[in-house]
């Protein structure tokens, strides 16, 4: 019933547009070029190159004369997979008729694919590795598509040959085992000290860890910075 509503008006609309000499209608290749303009103008910075999987309009019989002012709406925000364009047309400056266009977007990158498996705590090199071409859209978002993303990274858990990496399972190596002799580097406003310390726990990069001075033999937290490094704050 409600298809036939529409369809019922959408023939009123065109009629109202009698096509004078040398106008053409819209045909559904440009509708598809429509689409495929307002997806990469909002896309393709993020995605170079994009493809259109899928496409249809409707409704099917829309037969809309070239140059009559329209307006682009997405519902929802335009992305891989799945996208809906409106065409909202209008006459005398008022809205007439609109036109839905759907679309599947896809674009495809090479990312890391394990060639060997890892055992938990393991640290990922080159030949656990291996880069295949891979459709995003059907991807989590943070998989990894650069090997310096990857190299050096600790796994959560073990992983079998052939599993997607993604950044999810990966950690920042261990750089400082528990009960290992550290510099502490305090800082604080114009002044810098340094002295001997030991770990209290491990720590990765950027982690805040229990740290024992050497010399005062108080405990502070401190984050690692390298190696052999504990910051803190004075």
């Amino acid at each position: 019933m409600k298809r036939s509503w529409l369809l019922a008006f959408f023939i009123i609309f065109v009629l109202s547009f009698k096509p004078l000499k040398g106008e053409e209608f819209y045909t559904e290749a440009d509708y598809k070029k429509i689409f495929l303009q307002e997806i990469q103008a909002r896309l393709s910075k993020v995605y170079p190159k994009l493809s259109l999987e899928r496409f249809s309009v409707e409704p099917r019989e829309a037969k809309v004369i070239k140059g009559i002012p329209y307006q682009v709406k997405f519902l929802g925000r335009p992305g891989l997979g799945s996208n809906t364009v409106i065409l909202v047309f209008f006459k005398d400056g008022k809205e007439a008729f609109r036109v839905r266009l759907w679309g599947y977007v896809e674009t495809y990158a090479f990312v890391a694919v394990l060639a060997k498996p890892l055992e938990k705590g393991e640290v990922i090199t080159k030949n656990h590795l291996v880069f295949q071409e891979r459709p995003l859209s059907r991807l989590p978002q943070d998989v990894v598509l650069e090997e310096k993303e990857v190299l050096g990274k600790e796994v959560r858990t073990s992983l079998k040959p052939n599993v997607i990496l993604r950044k999810s399972f990966l950690n920042e190596p261990l750089l400082i085992k528990r009960g290992q002799e550290v510099l502490i580097i305090g800082r604080g406003q114009g002044f810098l000290v340094r002295t001997k310390g030991k770990a209290l726990q491990d720590g990765r990069k950027g982690e805040v860890i229990k740290v024992k001075n050497l010399t005062s033999t108080k405990e502070v937290l401190g984050k690692v910075i390298s190696p052999n490094e504990i910051e803190v704050m004075l």
